[in-house]
């Protein structure tokens, strides 16, 4: 069994869609570093002022982290990234979804967990 998981994540692993991924998240992580902290601390702030609503502007925080969401959302290398991403996860989930109809009828069928379409 374990030669089939390890085939099967080798497999995984040396998919040119998998191989692209990780270019793609060095490339990203690597020319978009300000807009990636601009996010993160956006999102921050903004999760802080829902646990403490009555002392933040929640709504200018809002569209602060909206906005830096979309500056970061909008470059051609994440989107390709998301894409690439849905793309395995959906295999990931289809071949799973197999594994357990294969075993029983009895499992419930996992949907895409992240950002699908």
């Amino acid at each position: 069994m374990d030669d089939l998981i390890d085939k099967y994540i080798e497999e995984v692993i040396s998919s040119n869609e998998y191989k692209r991924l990780l270019e793609l998240k060095n490339i990203i992580d690597d020319k978009y570093k300000i807009e990636i902290l601009n996010f993160k601390t956006d999102e921050d702030k903004y999760q802080e002022a829902l646990k403490y609503p009555k002392y933040y502007d929640i709504e200018m925080l809002q569209k602060n982290l909206s906005n830096s969401k979309s500056i970061l959302y909008n470059k051609e290398e994440v989107k390709e990234y998301i894409e690439l991403e849905n793309k395995i996860q959906k295999k990931l989930d289809d071949d799973f979804n197999k594994i357990k109809r294969s075993i029983s009828n009895k499992f419930s069928l996992k949907k895409c967990a992240i950002n699908c379409k």
